[in-house]
């Protein structure tokens, strides 16, 4: 028995120092004193190795609790990381009902707006809400092959699209989320919203996007209202 496990089974109302380790004899009459233990604490013997027979022999039932704990411990593992993932997601959705919320509220739905509204309720840096159409023609080159397809962008930006976007608002180490933001539905991206953060890998690309999709959803319906507000007018 190692003496962790010696430590974890010593009376708690033993005379023992807070950094002294029980002693083997100590664990044992304690184990004498309490026969029912393992009984009524079955957990304890997930954390207990026993020998298995003597090499070269092999017990095929003692071969196959280890492969079985190995099982457990590689399940619990999956099912701690689908945990953290369901976390992570109600997060996620949680931030965008409150950004739902603003956007709804909000009386004033100008680019300048939406952006106020975005590093409100989201961790980023900076954030512009910039018109394709004010892009000069190099950085419209730049970004030709993504606007195309305009799945959102995460990672290090080219230095000119990086300037053209967030001017000095953003160092050169900053990383950066492109997000195309469509006219109507599917049609021609009209507007990119673009979020900054200092940390170089605050936005990588082995990030997923489909959060960053949701928020450039809603910032299209939020834009495009606004534009219906002004031909009305």
């Amino acid at each position: 028995m190692s003496e962790n496990v010696a430590f974890e089974l010593a009376d708690t109302d033993a005379e023992v120092g807070d950094q002294q380790t029980p002693s083997t004899e100590t664990v044992l009459n304690y184990l004498r004193a309490h026969p029912d233990l393992f009984l009524e604490h079955p957990e304890i013997l997930d954390h207990i190795d026993l020998p298995g027979p003597p090499q070269p022999i092999v017990s095929l039932h003692h071969w196959q609790l280890r492969r079985w704990r190995g099982q457990a411990l590689r399940h619990r593992h999956a099912l701690d990381q689908l945990h953290q993932v369901a976390a992570d997601n109600a997060d996620a959705d949680r931030l965008l009902h409150r950004f739902c919320e603003g956007l709804l509220t909000a009386t004033d739905r100008s680019p300048a707006a939406l952006e106020k509204q975005i590093q409100a309720d989201f961790e980023v840096d900076t954030c512009r809400v910039v018109p394709v159409a004010d892009l000069d023609k190099e950085t419209r080159r730049l970004l030709a092959g993504w606007l195309d397809n305009p799945t959102p962008f995460c990672g290090r930006p080219h230095d000119t699209v990086r300037q053209t976007l967030f001017g000095d608002a953003l160092p050169q180490t900053g990383s950066v989320a492109l997000i195309a933001v469509p006219a109507r539905g599917s049609g021609p991206t009209r507007h990119i919203v673009a979020l900054g953060r200092r940390l170089p890998d605050g936005f990588n690309p082995a990030q997923g996007t489909h959060f960053l999709e949701q928020i450039g959803e809603l910032a299209g319906a939020f834009l495009e209202q606004a534009a219906s507000d002004s031909d009305s007018h």
